[in-house]
């Protein structure tokens, strides 16, 4: 009862005090417009508009399933990440030693060596005293589905998740102390968050006159986030006498909402000789879906200062192919043209070529920001894909699909 009374009017404090921090841990300060790619799209630059051939263009774009000719059975896999896994797990460790300190008596030794460490953590990935935060950041996006003729089900879910550590060593973590603030004076803050956006969608793709096939896909969407903030300081670290601890976790909050995306894809009637081109458009969120989330403490408890509501609005995304021979394909797509959901537009572009009779492909793309690659295996029935970026745990996905 007393630690519940007690994170309480911490919360209270560290939301009053700096209401700029705990306002920025939210899923609005997230990118909500994390589409990420299949294998195979990744492969050609993320570009997944166009030549999806599975039943994943229920989640990508439902006027593809014109492309798929048979039964599919995908399952896909991607993630990034810019930090190493250990490194992590070391700074969750000791923010979660700062989080124990709560309370009027805190074991200053303990606290004085995680806010150390969480220091040298910020400074080794790049932030400077009183500068700029360090920030991590991690996704990953499971798809699976199933087509019946020009009909597809599929499941897709993006985790995104961000950290931000920075120091502060230059004001007093505790001016009524009157302890002057000394060289070893520390500071420390972090907060963090990560965001689930999963939809269970059924699409439907309609072929009609000139070369236009539309596609609609309903989806129930499921948004989950979970957040934390804390701060920490102490006037000496090598001798802490005094010392304040704000930390606390938020808890899991969720909703459910409808939504649909239209997709287009148009093959002009008259081509160039050898090559087909095909150009697509999607609009995703075309109704928005507002998910009114309150802050919580892991009690259950209103948080003030808080606000975890936000909207996924409509985003478009706009796509052009070049098939060349029935073998080598050529993409360029600009994915979220509209800035939506916390993300920028993006660019995509990449070739695809098949070898040994269609058994093997090669893929090189750009895929915004960096160069991917990635290969594919095609045994009929089965075909798998690879794809990563040129540092793996920044791009990488993989995909098994069973076509009958």
């Amino acid at each position: 009862m007393r630690r519940s009374v007690v994170s309480c009017v911490l919360v209270l404090i560290l939301s009053a005090a700096t209401m700029g921090f705990g306002q920025q841990v939210g899923p609005r300060f997230l990118d909500r417009s994390f589409q990420r790619p299949g294998a195979r799209a990744l492969g050609m630059g993320g570009a997944y508009l166009l030549a999806t051939d599975d039943a994943t263009a229920v989640a990508w774009n439902p006027a593809a399933l014109v492309n798929v000719k048979r039964l599919t059975l995908p399952i896909e896999v991607s993630g990034r990440a810019n930090f190493d896994v250990q490194n992590v797990k070391d700074l969750a460790d000791a923010l979660k030693d700062i989080r124990d300190q709560i309370g009027p008596s805190p074991n200053l030794q303990v606290l004085a060596k995680a806010i150390r460490e969480v220091s040298n953590f910020a400074l080794d990935e790049g932030a400077v005293a009183g500068g700029a935060p360090t920030i991590l950041k991690g996704s990953i996006a499971p798809v699976l589905g199933l087509t019946f003729g020009s009909y597809g089900v599929a499941f897709s879910s993006g985790a995104f998740s961000q950290v931000q550590v920075f120091v502060d060593q230059t004001s007093d973590p505790d001016p009524n102390d009157n302890i002057p603030v000394s060289a070893q004076s520390k500071n420390v803050y972090s907060r963090g968050g990560g965001i689930a956006i999963s939809s269970l969608a059924l699409a439907h793709a309609r072929q009609i006159p000139m070369g236009l096939t539309l596609g609609l896909s309903v989806r129930r969407v499921r948004a989950d986030f979970q957040g934390y903030a804390s701060s920490a300081g102490v006037d000496d670290l090598t001798n802490p006498t005094v010392g304040d601890s704000l930390g606390f976790a938020l808890a899991r909050v969720h909703k459910n909402k409808f939504t649909f995306d239209i997709g287009a894809l148009w093959e002009p009637p008259v081509q160039p000789p050898m090559v087909k081109v095909r150009y697509a458009a999607v609009i995703r969120n075309v109704l928005p879906a507002k998910f009114n989330l309150p802050a919580k403490d892991l009690n259950g408890n209103p948080v003030p200062g808080f606000d975890f509501s936000f909207k996924l609005n409509p985003e478009i995304d706009l796509g052009v192919l070049a098939q060349w021979r029935e073998r080598t394909i050529g993409v360029f797509e600009l994915h979220n043209v509209t800035s939506s959901n916390g993300g920028d537009m993006t660019v995509h572009a990449g070739i695809e070529h098949w070898l040994a009779g269609d058994v093997f492909a090669v893929r090189l793309g750009y895929d915004d920001d960096r160069p991917v690659f990635g290969f594919g295996i095609n045994l009929k029935v089965l075909r798998i894909d690879l794809a990563a970026g040129f540092k793996p745990k920044e791009r990488a996905a993989v995909g098994i699909s069973l076509r009958f």
